[in-house]
């Protein structure tokens, strides 16, 4: 037996700010594609540094894979 769907709240979507939304409209492809990477960047050096202050012990190899878990990778 399989779970019901969850359903969203309307009111927990975020949505872009028009202003945003017309800046990025703006941009090339290969610059929105760059604010994304480098947004990716961002989430992922700051998770490392979470979990390294939360767990010192880990080994550079044990706090990557973590990393890559926690980002779907």
């Amino acid at each position: 037996m399989s779970a019901a769907p969850a359903r969203l709240d309307p009111a927990r979507i975020e949505r872009l700010h028009p202003e945003v939304a017309r800046v990025l409209r703006g941009k090339s492809g290969m610059e929105r594609l760059r604010l994304a990477h480098e947004a990716w960047e961002l989430a992922r050096d700051r998770l490392t540094a979470f979990l390294h202050a939360r767990h010192p012990d880990w080994p550079a190899d044990r706090l990557r894979h973590e990393v890559a878990k926690r980002l779907g990778r």
